[in-house]
């Protein structure tokens, strides 16, 4: 994260030099987050741009291959698991390995989709992407971590209902109705009402498992206080 901040900062930086100081010096037609290469492979010395660049692909290919890995991970430990218990450890990794591929093809076609689309800026197609994602999820984590009376049927309703409302906001609505930056936090807004009036009119009787609400931080704290006296 912090290395991506700095990239951030030296990229907007470079945005407002490029766009703003020095306009019409022949980078107008460059979109907003090429500029930093556009300043890497034309304005540095041949040798420093061919170190720097293999640093970022280098980076890239570590980021690539850690996000493939949770991925297998997640859905061997957490979703197989489940459905199929008790796997011998040769299986896990199999079924890891096809899972890497998959998404690892998926990615890529993902990938060039983009590169041949009217995309103008990949960094804010991204963050509006996981904004939809992130915001849907991070509502129904919210749900159940506010409220000891939310159970699963508000849960699915509210997911339901959150992906609806975005996917009109982002898709039906002019780009400029509603910014990209709002959407996790629309999404999980949506999430909590619905979730929480669904869960109501359910009938939820069932109290929320002990350690898993925001009201179990004070019995939280005092157990882990008589842990440490004793």
């Amino acid at each position: 994260m912090g290395i991506a901040t700095v990239f951030y900062l030296i990229g907007t930086g470079l945005y407002v030099f490029y766009k703003v100081q020095h306009a019409g010096n022949g980078v107008d037609d460059v979109a907003q987050d090429q500029i930093f290469m556009y300043f890497i492979a034309y304005q540095l010395p041949v040798g420093v741009t061919g170190i720097i660049l293999a640093a970022i692909y280098a980076a890239a290919q570590s980021t690539i291959s850690t996000g493939l890995n949770s991925v297998a991970t997640s859905w061997t430990l957490d979703i197989q698991e489940v459905v199929a218990k008790d796997m011998s450890d040769k299986r896990r990794t199999r079924i890891a390995q096809i899972v890497s591929l998959i998404v690892g093809i998926f990615s890529i076609v993902v990938s060039i989709v983009m590169a041949h689309s009217d995309i103008k800026s990949a960094y804010e197609w991204f963050n509006g992407f996981m904004g939809l994602v992130l915001g849907l999820l991070g509502g129904i984590f919210v749900l159940g971590f506010l409220s000891k009376k939310a159970n699963k049927y508000g849960a699915y309703v509210a997911l339901v209902v959150s992906t609806v409302i975005m996917v009109f906001i982002k898709y039906v609505l002019p780009a400029e109705a509603v910014n990209f930056w709002a959407y996790s936090l629309i999404s999980i807004v949506i999430s909590l009402i619905v979730g929480y009036i669904v869960s109501i009119m359910t009938g939820n009787k069932v109290s929320a498992p002990k350690y898993t609400t925001i009201y179990d931080i004070p019995e939280i704290l005092s157990d882990s206080s008589w842990e440490q006296r004793h």
